[in-house]
């Protein structure tokens, strides 16, 4: 024990800065440590939080990050303190990382500015059915770098917030009704007026056709002469829930209701005429 206690007396005596890094070091470690497990604790908690009116479902995972990483921002500085860089020296070092950071990492920041834009606008929210560039899908997650959706075939899909914020936006669950339109064609022998009533009594009889003051009732109109067939247009407002299954009942509704009434549906046709010589 005294000589353990005369060898630590040596050491302190003769080799004081270098014992002073040491401690700096283990103390430096120990800081970014806790640092770490608590900015992971902060994010986990926001993100198991329950959504209410000032934390809703698209914004806990962006503000659950932004915790996490000003936690892991001021962990950095700490350390850097304790291992006895100077404020002013920071200071220089943090700017020089900047700019190398902006000059070497564009792209990424443009995400996170794309990401923010749509979070203060909000084009989109979490839990709604988008059309964006190259995909659709429902929104699962607007992060800071990309946006996440679920697919109809229930693929995870990664979409960089840039090409979100750049591209076409076309949002199919801001409005609570939504258009259905068909165009379908009968042979050129059909009584067209006994086809557009037939096709008007499937829509205007729809259990879930939206009926109130400035929505247009169901309409059928004749709208081209084509190769083999007249075409229809047939439109009625349907409510945006559930809307494909909806729309896909009416398709089988017309073509069962056209069927019936014996009007045919055709196909194209071309005539071949061969010559012989002779």
């Amino acid at each position: 024990m005294d000589k353990a206690l005369q060898s630590w007396t040596y050491v302190r005596e003769q080799f004081p800065f270098l014992l002073n890094i040491s401690l700096n070091l283990i103390s430096a470690v120990f800081i970014f440590v806790l640092g770490m497990i608590i900015g992971r604790w902060v994010q986990k908690r926001i993100r198991q939080s329950k959504v209410g009116a000032h934390l809703d479902a698209t914004l806990k995972p962006v503000v659950a990050s932004a915790f996490f990483y000003v936690i892991i921002s001021m962990t950095i500085y700490a350390v850097l303190i304790k291992l006895g860089v100077p404020p002013s020296s920071l200071i220089a070092i943090f700017g020089a990382a900047g700019l190398a950071i902006g000059l070497s990492l564009k792209d990424t920041l443009s995400n996170i500015a794309s990401g923010i834009f749509l979070l203060m606008l909000r084009p989109i929210k979490v839990g709604e059915f988008v059309d964006l560039p190259n995909t659709s899908g429902t929104i699962s997650e607007i992060g800071l770098f990309a946006t996440t959706l679920r697919t109809a075939e229930g693929l995870f899909q990664y979409v960089p917030n840039s090409k979100v914020w750049e591209g076409r936006i076309q949002n199919y669950a801001r409005n609570e009704t939504r258009q259905f339109r068909l165009d379908i064609g009968v042979s050129y022998d059909t009584d067209l007026r006994r086809a557009q009533s037939v096709m008007m009594d499937v829509l205007s009889g729809a259990e879930d056709r939206i009926i109130e003051e400035g929505v247009s009732p169901p309409e059928v109109f004749v709208m081209s002469f084509g190769d083999s067939s007249v075409n229809f247009n047939c439109r009625v407002w349907l409510p945006s829930d559930r809307w494909f299954a909806r729309a896909s009942a009416l398709r089988i509704d017309i073509f069962e209701a056209l069927g019936k009434a014996n009007i045919e549906i055709p196909f194209p046709q071309r005539v071949v005429t061969m010559k012989t010589e002779g």
